[in-house]
């Protein structure tokens, strides 16, 4: 239950069951009966969040008695300047993209979650391929067009800080780190 928990966490989308199944490692039947376990303990013990189940899909999602509270934060969050966290980590997906998170967090290194997320709300970044099991994240054409660019390649030294030494290490060992 806690894995199903984690991982709906993480995604911060809809999931499919069978996905939950095959990334815990157990069968589908096991996921109802966690998820299940999962609205019954958000709802007793008046939790902030509530699991939704809905068409073979699973999903955490905001209480509906704190939406507004959390749709003015959004919007705040989406109108405010970015932090320098949020800079750095744009910087590095504008010149480096598509990057995975765990490629993000090994050149930054710290999480990333909550940058990518914020990233994401305010529309400058996106998720290049949803196909592929870690999410790759890239630049929008929004983030390109308010900078009055055609292209990623149009920043400023994009050849230079695209293929700089130092990031190239860092991506490498993110790549020989065994994922668990």
């Amino acid at each position: 239950m806690n894995k199903v928990e984690s991982v709906l966490f993480a995604a911060g989308k809809p999931l499919a069951l069978k996905k939950l199944a095959e990334l815990t490692g157990v069968t589908v039947g096991d996921v109802e009966v966690g998820l299940t376990e999962l609205q019954r303990l958000y709802k007793e013990n008046g939790h902030g969040l509530e699991v939704i189940v809905h068409q073979g899909e699973a999903a955490l999602a905001t209480h509906p008695d704190n939406s507004e509270l959390v749709r003015q934060f959004l919007k705040r969050e989406e109108l405010g300047e970015l932090t320098r966290p949020q800079l750095e980590a744009l910087a590095v997906i504008a010149y480096r993209g598509p990057v995975s998170k765990a490629e993000l967090e090994q050149v930054r290194g710290v999480n990333c979650s909550l940058i990518l997320r914020n990233l994401m709300i305010r529309g400058l970044v996106q998720v290049s391929d949803e196909s592929e099991a870690m999410p790759r994240y890239q630049v929008t054409v929004d983030f390109l067009g308010g900078l009055g660019l055609t292209s990623a390649k149009d920043l400023p030294n994009f050849d230079s800080l695209s293929s700089h030494a130092n990031l190239e290490q860092f991506i490498q060992a993110a790549h020989a780190q065994p994922q668990g």
